[in-house]
């Protein structure tokens, strides 16, 4: 027989929320998780500002060469210049390891598997392994998994459209100066076949 005191605890379906149903760390932490499309957008967004400022203070660092104008104050932005090169592309990779760490963490495998791109060939196929790879389902031995916000998703679209043109490029390079020499068209406005 049920008690009907108004002081008894009401019997409720209500589950207290469980802790970590999402990665709440910060994009530059190494502890988390980055899906597929956090991880092209975050490539994304650090090669283009870094490759940006690279350019610019690259182009700095030119013009302080010595012998161009010889003036003192020139050299000095140019020494300037290329400090900010160097301190750039160091923060580039530093940014860059935590990503694909985070990309490991996903696919739940250690970030040690990194090092993998220092083999020449062997560095495109893991790139394309942790482009395309999906991440565990729920937590895993790293964190619970992270979602992807909708500004993530649009970048990381824009990324993979930059990483075709760039391969369609690459192709193009290398194919149209062969198929001329094949053909004998000449490869040079000019030039006689």
């Amino acid at each position: 027989m049920e008690s009907t005191s108004p002081h008894r605890n009401p019997n409720t379906d209500i589950q207290p929320p469980s802790k970590g149903e999402n990665d709440l760390t910060p994009p530059y932490s190494p502890s988390g998780r980055f899906g597929r499309l956090s991880y092209i957008a975050w490539v994304t967004i650090i090669s283009l500002v870094g490759q940006s400022v690279m350019l610019i203070a690259g182009g700095g660092a030119v013009m302080g060469l010595p012998g161009d104008a010889g003036e003192a104050a020139l050299q000095q932005i140019g020494m300037g210049a290329m400090a900010l090169y160097l301190i750039v592309g160091l923060a580039v990779l530093v940014l860059t390891i935590i990503f694909a760490v985070r990309r490991c963490h996903d696919i739940d495998i250690s970030g040690w598997w990194n090092l993998l791109f220092l083999a020449p060939l062997v560095n495109l196929v893991y790139g394309l392994f942790l482009i395309l790879k999906p991440g565990t389902e729920g937590p895993n031995r790293f964190a619970p998994p992270r979602a992807t916000p909708g500004w993530e998703k649009v970048v990381g679209i824009i990324g993979i459209a930059l990483i075709v043109v760039a391969v369609i490029g690459a192709v193009a390079a290398i194919a149209i100066p062969t198929l001329m020499n094949i053909t004998g068209t000449p490869s040079q406005p000019g030039m006689l076949p």
